[in-house]
């Protein structure tokens, strides 16, 4: 029997594909949501401990790279994934018999992307092995000394930023305490032996 999927029940698919792989781990609600079609959750998976959104469309959508990709970057820039991961699958997998689908996907060429705080790729065609080389070289991009010296760089300006800011303003503390509900401290009354002590 055929059904139309739409691309949530793909993404689970494929985090199931990976996972078999061991490549990512699955969070057990996503791979038992597979059995009710009509309430998908996010695909969120963990991959070498980084959180990892699927975000996927299928090829006969209008706009199918640029949503795909534009959501997977949503994610990232929230911070809700690490790691977002566009995939486009072809049309034809919508129509294949469910029993059949996973490993029709496997063989099937997707477009990826993958976007992540060292950049966005481009769109590449391959199969599920093709996107796991994808995933790793992501990996590596993130864990290269450069992404983090450009975080403690932007980290550093944007705290000097405020300094600049607070050094110009000496309403700001005050200011600030107020809208966070900030009160000083009750001054301490000092007792009859701290007295005697000062004397």
């Amino acid at each position: 029997m055929s059904a139309e999927y739409r691309q949530e029940v793909l993404n689970v698919i494929l985090a199931q594909l990976l996972q078999e792989r061991g490549v990512v781990s699955v969070p057990e609600g996503i791979i038992k949501s597979i059995d009710d079609r009509r309430r998908m959750p996010d695909v969120m998976v963990d991959f070498i401990g980084l959180r990892m959104m699927i975000e996927g469309e299928v090829g006969d959508q209008q706009d199918a790279e640029e949503q795909a990709l534009t959501s997977a970057q949503r994610r990232v820039e929230e911070g809700l994934a690490h790691i977002g991961l566009a995939v486009i699958y072809p049309e034809f997998l919508r129509s294949v018999p469910f029993e059949q689908l996973k490993d029709k996907l496997a063989d099937s060429p997707l477009k990826v992307a993958t976007t992540s705080e060292a950049g966005i790729s481009g769109f590449t065609s391959g199969n599920v092995d093709h996107l796991i080389d994808m995933l790793h070289k992501t990996y590596e991009q993130l864990t290269e000394e450069d992404v983090v010296a450009q975080a403690v760089a932007i980290i550093d300006a944007a705290v000097e930023k405020a300094a600049g800011v607070l050094r110009y303003s000496p309403a700001f503390p005050e200011a600030a305490a107020r809208i966070l509900s900030i009160r000083e401290l009750p001054v301490r009354k000092k007792k009859v032996e701290d007295h005697e002590n000062d004397i």
